[in-house]
């Protein structure tokens, strides 16, 4: 711990010491640690990663980055080979063979380290999640997700049903056997997520909802599409991820589908009218079948989410990137009644008046910032005098 602390400069123990030591195609003597405090510059771009790399006891580099994929870039450590040349560059030290299997072979040390900590020590494993979980789903993410087979089981989220973080493999294994998605919900707080209309749907069915609070969350989801489940019969299978306010969560029955699409047609006119009130914020206004006793929901219709659209909204340039969001109403809520009476009475000023209304609830309820809130302020007031 003393030689971590002074080699590295830092000022709490290792969280875990890694020691390997290899032989034949391949051989060095690694000693590495995985810090017990995220690095005060882990996020930023003046963070170097890289493991000081020794020939025969000579120190070659500092910080030789070749030594680790990006998403274990929190290790640190030395590494010992009597494989390389005391007199290699640094241009022939990156083509070197050597180098790239003592590079896979710690991959594959740190990942068996790290689900070992998760199996036998989940208190530290937590610990070391809430430091660099972060960079885990950056590596799923990263590279098209070609390493979410790697690091797949290492992932943390935290579940609305037993309020406390699990594994993926956790939530599939209880999963119970009726149940064809693993569900989640994104956003900015784990208590307004679990209040959501459709993750309230979700839990009242007996499924669990993951809940999804860092904004690289559902781009880590989407990339791995599906996760593995062994069927009824025990024979391999996948999962697929499905957010809890897109498409059609799978939950209803063929005829509560039927009632919902009849109910739409029948409502067609004031559907349209609302639609029209909106002026393009929505590509639909529809009956939905995820709402039990909240009057309206935004759900979004595509690849895109809302959350995405959140977070790609802060990114420079990219202003016009919007989901296809859908209005959903729940016509057993009192508010339907109001609305389908004004649309019968030819009141168009109410129906608008409603329609902007709804929706901006809709917005807040997904935690979208309203279109103007004086106008919506105003607009309550009325109904208050």
């Amino acid at each position: 711990n003393e030689f971590y602390k002074n080699k590295f400069m830092d000022y709490t123990d290792p969280l875990r010491v890694i020691t390997s030591r290899t032989e034949g195609t391949a051989t060095y003597t690694a000693l590495l640690f995985i810090p017990g405090s995220t690095p005060y510059d882990y996020y930023t771009k003046e963070y170097e990663k890289g493991l000081a790399l020794y020939a025969s006891g000579v120190m070659i580099m500092e910080k030789c980055a070749d030594l680790l994929p990006d998403y274990f870039s929190f290790v640190k450590g030395v590494v010992d080979s009597e494989d390389l040349s005391l007199n290699i560059s640094r241009e022939t030290l990156q083509k070197d063979n050597q180098l790239k299997l003592m590079r896979n072979s710690l991959e594959k040390k740190i990942k068996n380290e790290l689900h070992a900590m998760l199996v036998n020590d989940r208190e530290k494993y937590e610990t070391f999640w809430k430091n660099f979980g972060r960079q885990i789903k950056f590596g799923i993410y990263g590279d098209y997700g070609m390493h979410k087979d790697l690091l797949g089981d290492l992932l943390m989220f935290y579940s609305a049903k037993e309020k406390k973080l699990v594994t993926l493999d956790e939530y599939v294994e209880k999963m119970p056997e009726d149940q064809k998605c693993i569900y989640f919900a994104a956003g900015d707080s784990t208590d307004r997520l679990a209040k959501l209309p459709a993750a309230e749907l979700v839990l009242d069915k007996g499924y669990d909802v993951l809940l999804l609070t860092e904004d690289v969350d559902e781009f880590c989801l989407q990339i791995m599409r599906s996760y593995p489940r062994k069927d009824a019969e025990g024979k391999d299978g996948t999962v697929e991820f499905k957010n809890v306010n897109s498409g059609d969560l799978g939950l209803e029955t063929e005829d509560e589908k039927k009632a919902a699409e009849d109910a739409t047609a029948e409502n067609k006119p004031l559907f349209d009218a609302m639609k029209d009130a909106l002026d393009g914020k929505v590509k639909e206004v529809k009956v939905s079948t995820r709402l039990k006793d909240h009057p309206v929901c935004l759900s979004a219709d595509g690849p895109l989410s809302i959350e995405m659209e959140k977070v790609l909204s802060k990114q420079p340039g990219s202003e016009g990137v919007k989901s296809d969001k859908v209005l959903e109403l729940n016509i057993n809520h009192p508010v339907f009644a109001v609305l389908k009476a004004a649309q019968e009475a030819g009141d168009t000023d109410k129906v608008k008046k409603y329609s902007s209304l709804l929706y901006a609830q809709a917005q807040l309820i997904e935690g979208l910032p309203v279109d103007d809130p004086a106008a919506y302020a105003e607009a309550v007031c009325s109904l208050m005098k």
